[in-house]
């Protein structure tokens, strides 16, 4: 996971306007693991018929949102130094594959949540 964050904060700081490229990282970041874990609870909803009303799924999901922003602000943005001190040494190889699997991970995430969601609920 502090892969993935290192290689989405390379990629924003590639932008020239970008100026806070350790923030947008930790909100693409955390959009792609809520829509992973909504994948996961869209699947549990279709296997047991979980019952929430409006109000429910509501506060299901920003108590999601907000657990996710502060779990990923204290993992990540708060040690992105760190992170980037590991990672800054790799290889072309590795920065290639990396990307690879960084777009893999995106189109993924994207695709299974709206498969789920276009399918099973």
């Amino acid at each position: 996971m502090r892969y993935i964050y290192y290689r989405i904060y390379q990629q924003l700081k590639r932008v020239k306007t970008n100026d806070t490229p350790a923030f947008n990282a930790l909100g693409i970041f955390g959009l792609l693991q809520t829509l992973n874990i909504l994948s996961i609870l869209g699947l549990a909803n279709y296997f047991f018929r979980i019952s929430l009303n409006r109000n429910q799924v509501i506060i299901l999901g920003l108590t999601l949102v907000i657990l996710l922003f502060i779990t990923n602000f204290m993992y990540f943005f708060r040690k992105k130094d760190e992170i980037y001190k590991h990672y800054k040494n790799e290889t072309k190889e590795e920065r290639r594959r990396g990307t690879v699997y960084l777009l893999l991970y995106i189109i993924l995430s994207i695709a299974v949540f709206f498969t789920i969601g276009e399918t099973l609920i």
